[in-house]
């Protein structure tokens, strides 16, 4: 199932059947890879539809309400004058009305669980720093490690810009490194000495390590949680 547009509601045909099928299929997709926790960027994409829905539905009422409207009859006593639009919802109208009704509850729903199932997967986390901490936090090294595993994955890290669309509230960097062997002999704090070592230009990184109780989708969900968490941190 390829991304569902921006404006999918009004692409090819505008009839609420057609679109049903639509988002059934969009849905069911998204929901294959929540359940593989695979949750970007279907999870920022989901709230995107789900919010550009909203805003849809809501901006065509207020556009009904700004037509013109004339006097259809006077009742009374006392007397009182009703009015009628003169502008009357159209079959396109109706038909956008249907496909929200249909859509947004659904969006919502997905919606819902895809947020959980981040929260449960952040929650199961644990970042810690290793070695002392600089002033500036804001750069240095993330070593992502799976629990009960050798293997551990470097990530150089920045933290830069405040930005309201970013988890955690500010723009995280993350450029792959390498896959450092950790042992009894060469310890996450040994890890750390080396890349500073063989790295001159970071002599005091702040560094951290995600450690995870089992294996996630590095791409979809362990970089992006890893994203929100650091710049928690380093707030």
């Amino acid at each position: 199932m390829k991304k569902l547009q921006p404006d999918w509601f009004t692409q090819n045909w505008i009839d609420a059947e057609y679109q049903k099928y639509v988002v059934m299929a969009y849905l069911q997709a998204v929901q294959q890879n929540f359940t593989e926790y695979k949750l970007c960027p279907d999870l920022p994409e989901l709230r995107d539809h789900y919010n550009a829905g909203v805003r849809f539905s809501r901006g065509k009422g207020t556009l009904n309400a700004a037509f013109p409207k004339r006097i259809s009859r006077v009742t009374g006593p006392p007397p009182r004058i009703e009015y009628k639009s003169e502008v009357t919802d159209s079959g396109f109208l109706a038909e956008m009305d249907a496909i929200m009704e249909f859509a947004l509850p659904r969006f919502q729903a997905l919606l819902t669980e895809g947020q959980q199932r981040w929260a449960d997967v952040a929650s199961s986390l644990t970042l810690a720093p290793i070695g002392l901490m600089p002033l500036r936090p804001e750069e240095g090294y993330l070593l992502l490690h799976v629990r009960n595993q050798s293997e551990t994955q470097v990530y150089y890290f920045s933290v830069t810009l405040y930005s309201e669309q970013e988890p955690g509230g500010r723009l995280v960097q993350l450029r792959f490194l390498e896959v450092a062997r950790r042992s009894l002999a060469n310890t996450f704090e040994n890890i750390k000495l080396d890349l500073i070592r063989r790295n001159r230009h970071l002599p005091n990184p702040a560094t951290y390590m995600l450690e995870s109780q089992r294996t996630y989708p590095v791409q979809e969900t362990w970089l992006p949680i890893a994203r929100q968490l650091l710049a928690q941190a380093v707030a």
